[in-house]
């Protein structure tokens, strides 16, 4: 009896040394949110997402309690019109890493709870489609005149659904 609940027990500590290490999969670096001007109800965040796991994953939804929804967005450039739009989702790739950064994939903040300012944080919950939730905060940091000319969140809001075709 002692034999069996000890290799029972080893194969719960095997099975638990396993899920620790899926769950190191995806790590999430240089999170961070922009922050608000004046009465603009909008910002964005941005960080870089590692896969270091065998699988693919993809970034399915964010949530956060700063804004009143979250949403996957991509820039794109059309006549030579930037213009955002939502993803349904941000594919990475196995080994692979991913950055959401200006101008480019990143995270909208819709309608903001207060305003963002330099030096706060913001709370955020990622959820992969295999890895599941990762919390996180990301530091809020104040805003570059170049970037603000180029991103003031007034463009364009479509969805469009990321295919295989597409590149991520």
């Amino acid at each position: 009896m002692r034999v069996a609940l000890a290799l029972a027990g080893g194969l719960m500590g095997c099975l638990g040394w396993i899920t620790a290490a899926a769950a190191q999969d995806i790590q999430i670096e240089d999170a961070w949110a922009r922050a608000s001007i004046g009465q603009v109800a909008n910002s964005a965040a941005y960080l870089r997402i590692e896969n270091s796991g065998e699988k693919p994953d993809r970034l399915i939804a964010v949530e956060t309690t700063a804004a009143e929804r979250a949403e996957l967005h991509d820039h794109l450039m059309e006549d030579d019109i930037a213009r955002m739009v939502e993803v349904e989702a941000i594919p990475v790739g196995a080994g692979e890493s991913i950055a959401l950064e200006p101008h480019g994939l990143h995270i909208m903040l819709i309608g903001l709870t207060e305003p963002l300012r330099a030096g706060d944080s913001v709370g955020l919950t990622l959820h992969f489609e295999e890895q599941g939730a990762i919390e996180l905060d990301a530091e809020v940091r104040p805003l570059r005149a170049r970037e603000e000319a180029h991103h003031d969140h007034d463009h364009d809001h479509q969805k469009r659904r990321a295919g295989p075709e597409e590149d991520p």
